[in-house]
């Protein structure tokens, strides 16, 4: 008797850590070792759950909440992570938590007024025929007029160029045509830049479906090294250093 292959899963997250270092994917999603988030990492997820938490409603109620409710959302989704983050010497919880109090209500003062959104969170899953793998990914939000939104917070201003190449665009365009089987009207990133002033970046862009059909083929051949176990390090990259890699110690005791 035949036996059913067992359903596999990735991730826009997977993908990008494989190519970064495949012995980095090895680790975390092989391996299973998690390592504590940075603050930059539970900064932005802290932020992200209060534009969710203010977005999730409007759906509904067109109006958007008040500042201050979104506010202590973020700050108890920040209480809640910062005690599994890996801090730096000289980093203090309570000025990012600051900084990001002000960053949401400069946010919910431009931004928001101008988004109705239509779906938050919207989860996908894009199956394949040839091998045992499924695509997964959650849209951030999708607005009234069918347009792909993404928030994100950075350090610096991002450019173009810089999100044409990103896969997660890619990954929201795929998963939107599949679910709805229709081409998004477009794509935008609105980008918080951690400045001393803070501000707000808005870049637009398109995906046609030889992005896709590139992105489909290079999920293939990830999952072709995967399943033959590639898994090695990456040491000219620039990311490849004790500061920026969780997994430096125990990369240098196995390689």
């Amino acid at each position: 008797m035949e036996t059913k292959r067992q359903q596999k899963y990735l991730s826009i997250t997977q993908i990008n850590a494989y190519l970064r270092c495949p012995l980095t994917y090895y680790f975390r999603y092989i391996k299973g070792l998690v390592i504590p988030p940075k603050s930059a990492l539970t900064f932005g997820k802290a932020i992200h759950s209060g534009l969710e938490h203010n977005y999730r409603q409007k759906k509904d109620t067109h109006r958007d909440l008040k500042a201050d409710e979104v506010c202590q959302v973020f700050s108890e989704n920040f209480d809640f992570l910062k005690k599994e983050t890996l801090w730096g010497p000289e980093e203090k919880p309570g000025e990012l938590k600051d900084e990001g109090v002000g960053i949401i209500r400069k946010y919910h003062k431009e931004i928001a007024p101008t988004i109705q959104p239509v779906q938050v969170e919207e989860k996908f899953e894009v199956k394949f025929d040839n091998f045992p793998y499924k695509f997964r990914g959650i849209i951030d939000l999708i607005d009234d007029k069918d347009l792909i939104i993404d928030h994100k917070t950075t350090k610096r201003s991002p450019t173009l160029n810089q999100i044409q190449k990103d896969l997660q665009v890619t990954a929201y365009s795929l998963g939107h045509r599949v679910k709805y089987g229709k081409v998004e009207k477009g794509l935008r990133f609105d980008y918080i830049v951690r400045n001393k002033t803070p501000k707000i970046v808005q870049l637009s862009l398109t995906k046609t479906q030889e992005d896709i059909e590139r992105f489909l083929k290079l999920i293939g051949y990830i999952v072709k090294a995967i399943d033959q176990k590639l898994f090695y390090p990456q040491p000219h990259n620039v990311l490849c250093s004790e500061k920026s890699c969780g997994y430096w110690e125990i990369c240098k005791k196995e390689w």
